[in-house]
Order: C-alpha cells, then structure tokens, then sequence
C-alpha cells in the first residue's frame, strides 16, 4: 500500500473484506503471516461498531472540545471553540445541533459525528467498513466530498457504489482466501461476479454427477438412500434459509425503488419550483445508486442459490 492510494475493496460477502480491514487496524491478529507498517503511520478506522466511542449525554460540540484539547499538540489544529464549530458544520452539525445530546441523535448522525472526529485526528491512513450504513444523501454526498478532500491513504468497504465511483481509483478484490488487484472499474466488476457465479454452478455441478457411484460400486439401500436425501435436503434448506431471506427483502426493496423512481421522474418531468427540482433530482439519484447496489447484490445472491441447489438437484 502506497502513500495517497484510495483503494476500494471488492468481494462477495463473507469473504473476508471486514477482516481484511480489522486486522488492518489492528483490531484483530493476522489469521497467518505478518503485516510490516511504514514509519510514522496512523490509522483512523470508521466502522458501525465504533459508535460506542461516543457519549450518549454530551453534544457534538464537547466531544470535539475533548478531543481537540486531546489532540491539539499532535495534529497543530486549533482547539478555539469557533473553528471546531465550522469543522461540525462541515459534517453537517450546525445551529442547535452542535449542543443537542448525542444519545437523542439517530444512527446516520452519530455515525457523521465519529466520521468527522476521526478525520480531524488526520490519520494517513483511513480505513472505512461500510460508512454510509445508516446515512442519508445529503449525509453520503457529505462524506464523499471529505474524503475527497483527505489527503492521505484511504481503504474502503462498502456496498455504495455511487461512493465508491467517487472516491476510489483502483480495487482490490478479497476471495479465495486471498487478495489481488482487480484490474477494471465496477461496472467489470458486476460482469466478474456473473462469470464467477456461472463457473461455481459448472464445478458444483460436475462435482455432484462423479459423486455418483459407478456400476461396480455398492449401493446404499433404498431406506438408507431416502435417508440420505432427506438429510441433505434438511441440510441445503438449513443454509439456503438467511441466503433466501436477503433476497425476497431486496426483491422488495428494488421493487419499492423502482417505483419511487418512477414517480420521481414522473415529477421531474412537470412544472416544478427550483428547489423541488433539485430535491426531487438529488432523491432520484440516491434511489439510482441504491437500485444499482441492490441489483448487484441480487445477482450474487441467485448465484449462490441457484449454484446450491444444482448440486442437490
């Protein structure tokens, strides 16, 4: 990893992107091998479990005066109330908000508070585990702009792909039990993942048809062989059930956003004021990105499901 990358890291869920950045920010121990750090590195690691940095009585406003008075001879940042102020608004925290408690905040304002507190820390190295979770647009747009801005190294997890367009150059993609570059942008990435479910479908398939014994072979009684079938058929139900699940929630959900986008364009399309236009154009493309994401992880999902169950048939 080099000084001012912005690497985005790419894999079908479960296989290790979490980890991967876990043991980055050293909050777990390599699985194998070891991981040599570059002089005078900091890290700032963003993931949903790190909301509980935050105290649930104090304002946006004191838990940045804290970390400031922290910090100040480290970063040279001023600890002057005012310009921590402007730093909040940057995030979004402006008037009241900068003294609202945080524990009367909801998730996506909490995880713009710790987002804004690790940035101002400048670490030279950002790791982010799925940062827009619980964020709305303009919160997504907020954070694209910062991390745009950042002049450091950043590693990003997420299944935004309207972030990860704008913030990211290259990709590393986590599978196999290891992790190489992707050479191609994501729209190869999604034909990558369609290719990749198709080749585990072939070997899934011709691994079941030699599992079948061969004529000279002893066969199983009829009792034991329903036996049998039953069990895998428990088995196959047992781990198609949370893979099934994800995908009826995200058929709804692409069909709940298929029609908001339609009705969006619909609106778009009439005599509208100023500012409904640009509302109605800045949801539009928030339901865009998200039809997008959910499409992909769609795809995945039948493959995995279909790739199973071909070998069960």
């Amino acid at each position: 990893m080099l000084a001012g990358q912005r690497i985005g890291i790419l894999g079908a869920n479960g296989q290790g992107k979490s980890t991967l950045v876990k043991t980055i920010a050293r909050t777990m121990p390599p699985l194998a091998g070891r991981i040599t750090e570059g002089k005078g590195l900091a890290i700032g690691y963003f993931a949903q479990q790190e909301l509980d940095v935050l105290r649930p009585q104090d304002t946006p406003l004191e838990h940045m005066v804290r970390l400031a008075r922290e910090f100040a001879a480290a970063t040279g940042q001023s600890d002057r109330e005012q310009d921590l102020r402007n730093y909040l608004g940057q995030f979004l925290f402006s008037g009241d908000m900068v003294q609202q408690a945080v524990g009367s905040m909801s998730g996506g304002e909490k995880a713009r508070l710790v987002l804004a507190m690790i940035v101002w820390q400048r670490p030279n190295l950002l790791l982010l585990d799925e940062p827009t979770n619980h964020l709305d647009l303009a919160t997504r747009e907020a954070l694209s702009v910062a991390l745009n801005e950042f002049e450091g190294t950043v590693m990003l997890v997420s299944h935004d792909r309207a972030l990860l367009r704008s913030v990211c150059d290259e990709f590393w993609l986590v599978g196999r039990g290891g992790i190489a570059d992707f050479d191609g942008d994501l729209d190869d990435y999604q034909r990558y993942l369609l290719e990749e479910a198709r080749r585990l479908r072939e070997q899934l398939t011709a691994g079941a048809a030699s599992a079948n014994p061969s004529p000279g072979e002893p066969r199983v009684t009829p009792q034991e062989q329903r036996k049998q079938q039953a069990l895998q058929r428990q088995q196959l139900a047992t781990r198609l059930k949370p893979l099934k699940k994800e995908l009826e929630q995200a058929e709804r959900r692409i069909a709940a956003l298929e029609t908001e986008k339609s009705q969006l364009e619909q609106r778009l399309s009439s005599m509208l004021p100023p500012a409904e236009i640009a509302e109605a154009g800045r949801r539009l493309k928030g339901v865009t990105e998200e039809l997008a994401a959910l499409e992909e992880r769609w795809l995945e999902l039948s493959g995995q499901i279909e790739a199973a169950e071909a070998v069960s048939g």
